[in-house]
């Protein structure tokens, strides 16, 4: 299998962060956490007004995409923002703005013509 490129990883990981980031509750849950520091599950559900089952999905999803971190204390499970996955997004949009990301050499062709927009 190859070896995946770090112009693919870019994307990849672009297209999974913009996805995690896409949703408002999302985007709620990732400012209670920037304003107020880790917090438990039973917590956010309160603040953001969903069910513990409902919130956890969204944790889920801002976990696998790398923007939270979860640790079990007892009977609880804790969130924290993971600052980190920030600078790598504008890490990777910088180089795709900058043209520097190799993803226009990487992409497969698609045998499809981009239509000319003059």
């Amino acid at each position: 299998m190859p070896r995946e490129t770090e112009s693919e990883s870019d994307l990849r990981r672009l297209r999974t962060v913009y996805r995690a980031l896409g949703d408002e509750t999302r985007l709620r849950v990732i400012g209670l956490l920037a304003e107020h520091g880790p917090l438990p599950v039973n917590e956010l559900s309160a603040r953001v007004g969903l069910s513990q089952p409902l919130i956890s999905w969204h944790l889920r999803i801002l976990r696998l995409a790398g923007v939270i971190t979860t640790q079990r204390h007892g009977r609880e499970t804790l969130c924290q923002l993971r600052l980190a996955a920030f600078e790598e997004l504008r890490d990777a949009e910088t180089r795709l703005i900058a043209g520097t990301s190799g993803i226009g050499a990487a992409a497969p062709s698609s045998g499809r013509e981009i239509p000319d927009v003059r």
